[in-house]
């Protein structure tokens, strides 16, 4: 019957003496430890030194009633369970003892039989919780132990988080953090190369079509520096588990030579590798569609007269300062290359050879206005085409590259269409 009881200790505050000594002798063989209090003054020593797991106290008493006592313990700790004991004459007191969220209100004479089913009731809550505060505990300890942040979460709530997790933002607990973040996948950096989601569903789907390496967030921290993690998602009921383990100087690694291996180093452009990758993309694209697409492709003239009298590091002054006009000039969604010494490429989707002109042009007379330190003039020549239906890449590179060498015959330092 006192399975549970008999782990919890018990404070019986009760005036009358011969009351007292009747209930304590059953309350003591049911219960782990009891003490006992004539009035709420004593009752309050005791609680406070004691730290008992129940407390059954009468209401009417001399000196400090229940009420009161119940209003100071309730004060220090609001979740202390209280069952009152009081007769019939005390309902003027009902009303205050309800409004204090008590575990019981038992009417004397106390039914003994009664009292052991409420004790024992309340007995089984107090060891459950505490069992599972004192799991907590344990998870919350092996957790900020791990190297990884992990969080157990509904992604409307944290129900627990390693200490890493929080250090990350600068946050003590789970209740700043959503002070600060409405939405735990708010933390999560929206960019493509990056796992993320506005809503749990939206989240988890992207994490399914994710392959298992894919799967990387990305977030700043409390410092302001972008981090990088692998995340892991299981569920257990209603709950996943998040461990995040921390890649950031690999992804800062493989970003570095995914950059490389697509740049070219002078110029910081595209290299000819990654724009042949997205000029076969394109090209595709527009066949099947019947999309316009437009190929460019420029020449600086007279490039070997500047290496020849000026040095190669000042063709390098030259080379850099026309990869930035391309890029200022040309749209995010263009693709601008260096294709090789002094040729530049540049793909333009969704244009026709008409519009393309126009940016050509105005990409000429940009150079053409550059003054460089020391340097003479230069200038470029453009051969431009546009995709036709019967085109393969070759034939469209070809065009393009035919209408180079045209502008280069007919005297440089313009725009010629093969269309």
């Amino acid at each position: 019957m006192s399975e549970f009881a008999k782990k919890i200790s018990i404070l019986y505050v009760e005036d009358e003496q011969d009351v007292q000594e009747g209930y304590a002798r059953t309350l003591k063989r049911i219960s782990k430890e009891l003490f006992l209090a004539s009035d709420g003054n004593e009752g309050i020593e005791i609680y406070k030194d004691k730290k008992p797991d129940l407390i059954i106290t009468d209401i009417n008493m001399p000196k400090k009633n229940g009420i009161k006592m119940a209003e100071e313990i309730k004060a220090i700790d609001e979740n202390q369970a209280i069952i009152f004991t009081t007769a019939y004459t005390d309902s003027k007191h009902t009303l205050e003892a309800l409004n204090l969220q008590v575990e019981g209100y038992i009417i004397k004479p106390v039914d003994k039989k009664k009292l052991k089913i409420k004790v024992e009731q309340i007995a089984k809550t107090i060891v459950i919780e505490r069992k599972s505060s004192k799991i907590q505990k344990i998870l919350q300890k092996i957790l900020d132990y791990q190297s990884s942040i992990t969080i157990l979460t509904d992604f409307k709530s944290i129900e627990i988080a390693s200490k890493s997790f929080y250090r990350l933002f600068g946050i003590e607990d789970k209740n700043t953090f959503f002070k600060i973040y409405p939405n735990l996948l708010d933390v999560f950096v929206k960019h493509d190369k990056y796992l993320h989601g506005d809503t749990e569903e939206k989240f988890l789907r992207n994490y399914e079509n994710l392959t298992q390496e894919n799967r990387i967030v990305s977030t700043a921290s409390m410092y302001g520096d972008v981090k990088a993690f692998y995340i892991e998602i299981d569920k257990i009921d209603e709950l996943y588990i998040l461990t995040l383990t921390d890649i950031t100087k690999i992804q800062e690694e493989k970003l570095e030579a995914q950059y490389k291996a697509t740049h070219d180093k002078l110029t910081e452009l595209y290299n000819k590798s990654k724009f042949e990758e997205y000029l076969h993309i394109r090209f595709k694209r527009a066949i099947r569609y019947k999309r316009e697409l437009s190929l460019a492709i420029m020449d600086i003239d007279n490039f070997k007269n500047i290496n020849d009298n000026y040095g190669h590091l000042e063709g390098d002054r030259v080379l850099k300062n026309i990869a930035s006009i391309l890029l200022k000039n040309v749209r995010e969604v263009d693709v601008v290359a260096r294709w090789g010494g002094e040729e530049f490429v540049l793909l333009m989707d969704e244009t026709s050879a008409n519009k393309a002109f126009v940016v050509c042009e105005k990409l000429r007379i940009a150079i053409e206005e550059l003054k460089i330190e020391n340097l003479p003039s230069i200038t470029i020549s453009i051969g431009l085409t546009s995709v036709k239906n019967e085109d393969n890449i070759e034939s469209f590179f070809k065009r393009a590259d035919d209408a180079l060498y045209k502008a280069k015959q007919s005297g440089k330092n313009r725009v010629i269409i093969n269309a």
